[in-house]
């Protein structure tokens, strides 16, 4: 098993201070708050959580930027708060924002709706 691919859409709810880590790269927590509603065994389901997140590099730097309530979609891989932590934290690779009103994105990477950068979802 090698897949391990996170998409969440939600209200960036929290976010920590723009922090370097000791090798220089910046780095700063987020807590986004997702609101759907899924399908589980043919009915619907209201799904309300709070996702921890953390991103890395220049993506930090923008994301330190973003008002909060302000929606988004990000996406990523699910890893170990740290080596004695055991708890899941979403590790943000690519964050867009949501216009609420129509639910499509502008990427952070300049494609509109791009899901991994090559103009495809």
């Amino acid at each position: 098993m090698k897949r391990n691919e996170v998409v969440i859409d939600g209200l960036l709810l929290k976010r920590g201070t723009l922090r370097h880590t000791p090798a220089g790269t910046p780095a700063i927590n987020l807590v986004i708050d997702h609101r759907s509603i899924q399908i589980e065994a043919g009915g619907r389901r209201e799904v309300r959580c709070e996702v921890d997140a953390v991103a890395i590099g220049e993506l930090a730097v923008r994301l330190s930027k973003h008002k909060l309530n302000q929606p988004l979609q990000l996406s990523g891989f699910l890893a170990r708060h740290n080596v004695q932590d055991r708890r899941l934290v979403l590790q943000v690779v690519k964050a867009e924002l949501v216009n609420s009103a129509t639910g499509s994105g502008t990427g952070q990477n300049g494609n509109q709706g791009d899901q991994d950068g090559n103009g495809t979802r």
